[in-house]
């Protein structure tokens, strides 16, 4: 064992000889697998693409990192685990982290510091994060154009969601929210999915403020998504999916005059109940007679006082038996555009409540409530720092169809392919990455690193 001044941790009794565990391996890193992360982002230029929107405005002598560095530090080290900016002071030195952005893994600088780190964030305008977020959906949607090439995309399916973003500081703009009975950003966002595949593909996310309603920012997110697909997949169908806080009259106009499909869901009123009361009557004599859960489907032509037009509403009217609790009644209501049956309809539009999966990998392996500066335009770039972490996940997910991680979510990603145990060495003509032998992934990981152009013997 090297000799070293730092004090170690021991074990005198836990196995048969003592144990002594000293961190004294500059060399180290326990981000072996990471290079995928760079391969990824090579072939899908989105590091590269996101710098371009911000424009830096340094002393040009005194520039130590370059902002495609410093995108590439926080989006790479979210991916790996690394969401706070403090992080830096603990894996600034790590040679992959500094592999990752070009440097030479020994004799190389090490990452920017978090002082650095924190200017860096608080530095974006709200126009440059407005070319941020309009540059994520293009990107993505042209890696999708190339990877469908050969089978046409007949149907895009776009669901947006909100989700409370608690925070605990004093954030410009987050505010309490009675819903969520607490203090909260009000993030919005966006997936697409292609023709039946059941994965939704991150391209959107806008932070909000802690008391906005759903419908706020929904029309200019479509504004500038629904041209980007358009233009990507001209003679795909789009469809458009949302839950009831999006029931607005401006949405409906909205999605009407764009010639889109869409189902909203739509809280109940007292005209809707009555509407569906026969439906309700119905599925409450079947439980009686079969004592077990009863789904009753139908529609009817709905307008609020406030709404432009008459619209097709369906209904589920249901009683819901759970083994030893009392039945209940439970009514739906979806507002659509869709001429299939109602039941169709229902079922569509449940499928967009996976969206909510993918907003839990966000949140609790990536850090998108890691919203903690005090600047709401610091907290946007974080919060597009984790999206773009997502996508390059995502997008290395999708690489690997037949294999145990076709599904697998961030977490499981990130465990069995970048967090593998390893240490680097640098030549003259090479730098060689020892990974854990016993890694139990091991198979995994070279066929994703095929998957992604390597060449392995």
């Amino acid at each position: 064992m090297p000799h070293s001044t730092e004090q170690t941790v021991l074990f005198p009794a836990l196995v048969s000889k003592p144990v002594h565990i000293a961190f004294d391996q500059p060399l180290a890193t326990s981000d072996g697998g990471a290079l995928l992360l760079k391969a990824v982002d090579e072939r899908l230029g989105l590091t590269r693409s996101l710098a371009a929107c911000l424009p830096d405005h340094r002393e040009p002598g005194k520039i130590r990192h370059e902002m495609v560095d410093l995108i590439r530090q926080r989006v790479f080290g979210i991916a790996c685990g690394y969401e706070d900016a403090n992080d830096v002071a603990r894996v600034g030195a790590d040679p992959m982290q500094k592999l990752l952005l070009e440097r030479d893994p020994v004799h190389g600088d090490d990452l920017a510091s978090q002082p650095t780190v924190s200017r860096f964030e608080n530095r974006p305008r709200n126009v440059d994060l407005y070319r941020l977020g309009k540059t994520l959906m293009p990107t993505v949607t042209r890696r999708h154009r190339q990877r469908l090439k050969g089978r046409k995309a007949k149907l895009i399916t776009i669901d947006l969601d909100p989700t409370d973003d608690p925070t605990h500081g004093q954030q410009q703009l987050t505010l309490f929210n009675a819903h969520y009975d607490n203090w909260c950003y009000l993030p919005l966002l966006g997936f697409v999915s292609f023709n039946d595949e059941a994965q939704q593909y991150l391209v959107a996310a806008i932070l909000r403020p802690g008391t906005v309603a759903a419908k706020v920012g929904t029309i200019g997110l479509l504004k500038r998504l629904l041209p980007t697909l358009r233009q990507a997949f001209p003679h795909a169908v789009l469809r458009v999916r949302l839950d009831g806080g999006f029931a607005c009259p401006e949405v409906f106009d909205y999605l009407d005059s764009e010639n889109v499909q869409y189902l909203v869901g739509m809280a109940k009123n007292s005209v809707l109940s009555a509407m569906a009361a026969p439906a309700l009557a119905e599925a409450k004599a079947a439980f009686e007679a079969e004592s077990k859960t009863i789904a009753i489907y139908g529609e009817s032509r709905y307008a609020a006082k406030s709404w432009s037009r008459r619209r097709r509403v369906i209904h589920k009217t249901e009683v819901v038996s759970l083994p030893g609790r009392e039945p209940r009644e439970n009514c739906r209501f979806v507002v659509t555009n869709l001429e299939v049956t109602a039941e169709r309809v229902y079922d569509i539009y449940r499928q967009r409540g996976d969206s909510e999966n993918r907003i839990k990998e966000l949140k609790t392996d990536l850090g998108l409530g890691r919203t903690s500066c005090q600047r709401f335009w610091a907290n946007q770039l974080r919060v597009l720092m984790a999206a773009a972490a997502f996508v390059l996940l995502q997008e290395l997910r999708s690489r690997l169809t037949n294999t145990t991680l076709a599904s697998a979510q961030v977490a499981t990603l990130r465990l069995r392919l970048l967090k593998i145990g390893g240490w680097l060495e640098s030549s003259v003509r090479r730098i060689v990455i020892h990974l854990a032998a016993a890694h139990p992934w091991a198979r995994q990981w070279q066929q994703a690193a095929r998957a992604w152009g390597a060449v392995i013997p």
